[in-house]
């Protein structure tokens, strides 16, 4: 197990067209955390440890990033509807750089019962088309299972997750992701968060966020040591 402290981010708002200008920062909806695991933490998927025990020569780094989505309140109103994670991995040298070997999750879902069916009954009479609703007796549907959280980029220096809400199942609680990082030998390797988010409004429709997340003068450090060697 690991505790990993959140801390509450300002989602900046995007200057858009028709914006509001003295539309300011968003606190309050977002906070955020993350810890820096050995590869072999107990925590891990059973292919990230058959993955580092089939590569021994290579040094890794179990990142975990915890994202928490907080529901509306009069002070700070809107639903999450997506947002999104995004991972830059790096080192001082431009061509060198790690990587996220694997990543956690690739797909997150969860069950949803369908609705009872609608379909359509139309007429047409002198080009007029008239359109209709046919309601069936409803029936309970199968549950199909729908992603709300999604990731890509395994295998690559900048991967990302894509959180998102359903109709039944708002955007709001912890969404652990996590990567298991493949780290540069000899160089301070470092990790940037970017965070970025669409919050539907009632009067004011869509409005979107970003967010620069963790240490914000040099990124988080993915090996300490050789950094301040």
């Amino acid at each position: 197990m690991t505790e990993i402290q959140l801390h509450d981010v300002a989602l900046e708002p995007e200057r858009t067209l028709g914006a509001p200008a003295d539309d300011g920062p968003l606190r309050g909806r977002l906070t955020f955390g993350w810890d820096l695991l050995p590869a072999d933490h107990a925590s891990a998927p059973a292919a990230w440890h058959a993955h580092v025990r089939s590569t021994p020569d290579r040094d890794y780094r179990h990142l975990l990033l915890v994202c928490s989505f907080r529901p509306e309140t009069p002070q700070a109103p809107g639903m999450f509807r997506h947002a999104s994670l995004a991972l830059s991995l790096s080192t001082p040298d431009p061509s060198a750089r790690p990587v996220a070997r694997l990543i956690d999750p690739g797909e997150r879902t969860r069950p949803t019962a369908a609705g009872p069916g609608t379909g359509l009954s139309f007429t047409v009479s002198t080009g007029v088309v008239d359109l209709g609703v046919e309601r069936q007796q409803p029936e309970p549907g199968p549950a199909r299972e729908e992603w709300i959280v999604r990731g890509h980029g395994a295998s690559q220096p900048d991967p990302q997750w894509e959180f998102r809400g359903l109709r039944r199942l708002p955007l709001v609680g912890d969404h652990p992701v996590a990567a298991l990082v493949e780290l540069v030998p000899g160089r301070p390797n470092t990790a940037d968060v970017l965070v970025a988010a669409e919050l539907e409004h009632r009067s004011r429709g869509i409005r979107r966020y970003r967010a620069r997340l963790g240490p914000m003068v040099h990124g988080i450090p993915l090996n300490p040591r050789e950094a301040g060697a």
